[in-house]
């Protein structure tokens, strides 16, 4: 049975290395409440495993207590672990970062677009793009002097109200 604490311990200790690297989050799972699942997140299975082999490796080796006892301690220890990681996921699920709100303008940047309507430095053009299935078309504006023909692929610097700020995709390109 030493074996199997063992075995629990690493199992532990890889999961919760994968943690470290992966993060607990998992995405927002379709409830009638909303609420996200949180019963199998790798936390609570780490806390399980982790203190399942902590608790019962050392009571098999060196306590005087039956295999019986020591595999029931282990279990129930472990399930307490495993119901405090649960809830200690579940409050940081519910925290909203205050200060990682994007800005709108910014929500595009980068996004590729075609200029439907021609555009110089101080003219307003049109650019089209989808997001998703939708297409949208926008009034745009160069972000510098050139001018930019129909049928230019563009890259949206930002969206400022109903215009979009562009640059051609060729000069972005060169910068790459």
């Amino acid at each position: 049975m030493t074996y199997v604490y063992l075995a629990s311990f690493v199992a532990g200790l890889l999961l919760g290395v994968r943690i470290m690297i992966y993060g607990v989050e998992r995405p927002r799972e379709e409830s009638p409440s909303g609420e996200r699942s949180f019963r199998l997140s790798p936390a609570v299975i780490v806390a399980f495993t982790l203190i399942f082999g902590l608790v019962g490796y050392p009571l098999s080796r060196f306590g005087a207590v039956s295999a019986g006892a020591t595999a029931a301690t282990a279990a129930v220890l472990g399930v307490v672990a495993a119901i405090v990681a649960a809830r200690l996921v579940r409050k940081w699920w519910t925290i909203t970062p205050e200060h990682d709100v994007d800005d709108e303008r910014y929500v595009l940047q980068g996004h590729l677009a075609r200029v439907t309507k021609p555009l110089a430095a101080d003219v307003e053009g049109e650019v089209s793009f989808e997001v998703g299935s939708e297409r949208r078309v926008v009034r745009a504006r160069s972000l510098d002097t050139a001018q930019l023909a129909a049928g230019t692929e563009v890259v949206i610097e930002r969206i400022d109200g109903d215009v979009a700020y562009v640059e051609a995709w060729a000069d972005v390109e060169k910068r790459l």
